[in-house]
């Protein structure tokens, strides 16, 4: 489960012209079945020569009891180009924490991992070729969506690495349209799609598709990936996620930007 929720909340991360934007907060609701599951807030301080962004979710209403979950996710790092000096995580399921803190040095270059489960400390659990030439998943984002402010388009991979794999963020391109849900949405409007692809490389992977790749491939066998909606919710903003489609088997989840501070 925290691979896949992790997946879902980094594709809130927020593109910005880091000269032109100050510090902002995103909150987004995650809905199945129109019930309201997961809060998300994410904090963004996009400067000329570093970032800092924030993520926290969890788990609200009845699911905060049956699936108590929640998670913190923080990266550092220097501008341009999004290369991330650290990143952290905290995520706790069902009582349990997992933590891990990855280190860059020079920035951008994978150094280092420490990770934590049950209160023991491991030090690069997965070996340092696996990381190598990654990012973060949160500076991933951040990089694809910065592409899509200055061009028009976010098309393009990225290696990115997790905690013990390594793996390709695809971003494609998937045309327009209208959205129009007040009552859910803080944005209504004009928006930009962008599908997201997650291409397995190096680590151990399982032979058969789980967690966020068997949703994947389910949403591919309906010719639905997942999908970004990118616009500017007001005056001054720059586009960013303001829907999210999750297609599985047994129903959508879906994303709504519910504020903008």
């Amino acid at each position: 489960m925290r691979y896949l929720l992790l997946a879902l909340f980094c594709l809130f991360a927020l593109p910005a012209k880091a000269a032109e934007t100050a510090p902002f907060t995103a909150t987004y609701g995650l809905y199945t079945g129109g019930v309201r599951m997961i809060e998300v807030t994410a904090k963004f301080d996009l400067q000329p020569a570093s970032y800092v962004t924030s993520i926290n979710a969890k788990t609200v209403g009845l699911f905060s009891k049956l699936l108590p979950w929640s998670g913190k996710f923080d990266t550092t790092g220097v501008n341009p180009g999004y290369k991330p000096s650290a990143h952290n995580y905290a995520v706790t399921w069902m009582g349990n924490v997992d933590k891990a803190t990855f280190a860059y040095d020079p920035p951008g270059e994978f150094k280092s991992m420490t990770q934590t489960k049950k209160g023991v400390n491991v030090e690069n659990p997965a070996g340092a070729d696996i990381a190598a030439g990654t990012r973060d998943l949160l500076s991933t984002v951040l990089v694809a969506f910065r592409q899509f402010d200055d061009k028009g388009t976010c098309a393009g991979d990225i290696l990115t690495f997790d905690n013990a794999r390594s793996f390709i963020v695809r971003f494609a391109d998937a045309g327009e349209t209208e959205l129009n849900n007040d009552k859910l949405s803080a944005y209504t409007g004009p928006a930009h799609a962008c599908t997201v692809e997650i291409i397995p490389q190096k680590g151990k992977w399982p032979k058969k598709p789980r967690g966020w790749l068997r949703i994947q491939q389910q949403a591919k066998e309906g010719g639905r990936l997942p999908v970004l909606w990118l616009a500017s919710p007001r005056p001054g903003l720059p586009a960013i996620p303001v829907r999210v489609d999750i297609h599985t088997k047994y129903g959508d989840v879906i994303a709504h930007l519910t504020a903008v501070q």
